[in-house]
């Protein structure tokens, strides 16, 4: 459990049918994809944010797991500072950018 509330993580395998057109075959070509889910409680209140991953090379799951798990513990609900800070910049910053 988090400190603010109960995580979630969710794995399944689903078997899927790709059109053969986009192949250029004639029929359908089936496909085993895995989808890791990991639901993560809001710190502010009520709601979560969803972390998901989807592969075909099930293979190798255990590198893909190493690698979700790096980026989910990067995740942090404290507010960056610092120099190091990256500025919005761009037409859809709200307003919140800062003159150079």
């Amino acid at each position: 459990m988090l400190p603010y509330g109960i995580s979630a993580l969710c794995i399944r395998d689903q078997e899927l049918q790709i059109p053969g057109v986009l192949f250029g075959l004639d029929e359908p070509v089936a496909a085993t994809v895995r989808q890791v889910q990991f639901c993560v409680p809001l710190k502010t209140g009520p709601g979560s944010a969803l972390f998901a991953f989807m592969t075909e090379d099930i293979e190798h799951r255990t590198e893909y797991l190493d690698v979700l798990s790096g980026i989910m513990k990067s995740v942090s609900t404290k507010e960056p500072h610092g120099e190091n800070t990256p500025e919005a910049d761009g037409p859809d910053t709200g307003g919140t950018e800062k003159p150079a």
